[in-house]
């Protein structure tokens, strides 16, 4: 699925059997894609953050964090680094509506979202560390060119059922009058 971004709306995907969700509000892809378009032939990406829906089988997007700046990128890889994220995190936490690490998103310049062996080990990694509290890592990859057409793609990695894709579909911005 192709998208540009000023048509876009917001983004939710499922798990075939629904038993996992992503909802991901159009101003925090807008944020991802306006990140992507400082260096459009870089990989970039960052954390998101957010909560679980009350019969807890949905992640809800709040925010995304930019590249740390001890994160390594370039046009093939990138490896994100943690400065200033835990100060960010704990801030987010404190809020009234607690808000806390999902998973992880980049992009991949000019390229399909698909998940590199780097990023499905990492996504294991995360999972499977104790110190994330996120037995189920959420992963959002954007392909293409940002100031035109992109696609994205997002997985799950559940500890106990490994990698899963889930499906997606866009709302459609409702203006109001």
């Amino acid at each position: 699925m192709f998208a540009k971004s000023l048509t876009m709306g917001n983004y939710e995907a499922w798990t075939e059997n629904r038993c996992y969700g992503l909802r991901i509000p159009s101003k925090v892809v807008s944020k991802m894609l306006g990140l992507c378009r400082v260096v459009p032939d870089t990989e970039t990406g960052g954390i998101l953050v957010g909560y679980y829906n009350r019969s807890r089988d949905c992640a809800v997007v709040t925010e995304c964090s930019g590249a740390p700046r001890d994160s390594r990128r370039g046009k093939n890889f990138f490896y994100r680094g943690v400065h200033g994220l835990q100060c960010w995190l704990s801030s987010l936490w404190n809020l009234g509506q607690r808000r806390y690490y999902l998973g992880e998103w980049h992009f991949h310049p000019f390229a399909k979202p698909d998940p590199s062996n780097t990023d499905l080990r990492q996504m294991r990694i995360n999972a499977e560390d104790k110190s994330y509290h996120c037995p189920e890592v959420l992963m959002f990859i954007i392909g293409g060119d940002p100031n035109a057409e992109w696609t994205c793609r997002s997985f799950v990695y559940s500890r106990q059922e490994g990698l899963i894709e889930l499906g997606r579909s866009w709302e459609r911005n409702r203006v109001r009058a």
